[in-house]
């Protein structure tokens, strides 16, 4: 079968939709797939096309102006719809918008979408809203990342899942009680902030900041900022994972960490509280709140091991082989 993936950023950018689309990619073409990744060329040096693992990966360099940057991958699309003719699927993430004019050229072509995550604006703009429900019209089916989405973009869901990670061979973490560990973006918009301040409240505790971002400097007076690196390690030896996105709580689950967290406002609060592993991590309203909560689990370990071992057994059915399974069972419907 020839697959087609678009999305915004593909490896070797780092996050969480990168790194799913390039896991099912490669699985997919060990079971004998093509699959081919359209996306943005982020950086200057990298080429436009190349291979890795057996995925070929097609870039292209939008115009980074307002609006003209879209009509010019729209331009891009139109000019190399060649690269999806003959696409027995096309699978978008989250940028469906992409392919809108090809939807138009080619009508009977198989496209469907995955919405990851939201865009990390509040209140959530109306013209957000309504690209996802055009989005949602055009594709035959859709696969959601948690169940908020419904509620905050008014789209049914086909199938919802919470992404899926790797669970390491070490079944064995040595632990210390008062190391944390943040996996992600250090960037306003993800709560992080909240998180700041709470750890003003904190004393002896140390973290390890595994990521970047434009509050990587606040974050250096809490600990040590690692920036893009395999954050397998600092999992390995932290307590609690203060990440609040679903890909870094996930990984937290398979490293036995506690993940303790806040948010910054009600999309967020159901990001974290919509999910099947509510009830084994801690959401607090507040700085003061969660510093609290940090500083109870440090000392109620007993307490704290209910949660890890509930999550680290559910999040073994989150894998990747099960999540190849769910996009088969979409494209077939």
């Amino acid at each position: 079968m020839k697959i087609v993936f678009l999305t915004r950023y593909f490896w070797p950018h780092v996050g969480g939709v990168e790194k799913q689309v390039l896991e099912l990619s490669r699985r997919l073409v060990k079971q004998g797939d093509q699959v081919t990744v359209v996306t943005s060329r982020h950086e200057g040096g990298l080429a436009k096309s190349e291979t890795k693992d057996g995925i070929k990966i097609i870039r292209f360099t939008p115009l980074a102006i307002k609006y003209f940057g879209l009509l010019s991958i729209w331009w891009w699309m139109i000019k190399n719809r060649h690269l999806f003719k003959n696409a027995d699927i096309v699978h978008a993430h989250s940028v469906l918008i992409w392919y809108w004019p090809l939807k138009i050229l080619m009508p009977k072509k198989p496209v469907y979408v995955t919405f990851h995550g939201w865009e990390g604006i509040y209140p959530i703009p109306k013209k957000n809203i309504l690209i996802r429900k055009i989005d949602a019209l055009i594709a035959r089916k859709n696969i959601t990342i948690h169940d908020y989405a419904a509620k905050h973009y008014g789209v049914k869901a086909d199938k919802i899942m919470y992404t899926a990670v790797d669970v390491p061979t070490k079944k064995t973490f040595v632990k210390d009680y008062h190391r944390l560990v943040y996996v992600g973006r250090l960037d306003a918009d993800t709560g992080l902030p909240k998180i700041l301040k709470a750890l003003d409240y904190l004393k002896n505790f140390r973290v390890d900041w595994c990521g970047d971002g434009p509050l990587a400097g606040e974050c250096g007076q809490y600990g040590l900022v690692h920036g893009w690196v395999d954050p397998a390690p600092f999992y390995r030896q932290a307590f609690i994972c203060l990440s609040p996105g679903v890909t870094s709580i996930l990984e937290a689950f398979t490293y036995h960490c506690l993940v303790a967290t806040t948010y910054n406002n009600p999309v967020k609060k159901d990001y974290l509280l919509m999910t099947p592993f509510k009830n084994w991590i801690v959401v607090k309203s507040s700085a003061r709140y969660l510093a609290k909560a940090i500083k109870f689990y440090a000392k109620n370990r007993v307490l704290a091991q209910m949660k890890i071992k509930a999550a680290a057994q559910w999040v073994k059915t989150q894998n990747w082989e099960a999540a190849v399974k769910l996009y088969r069972e979409l494209w077939q419907q």
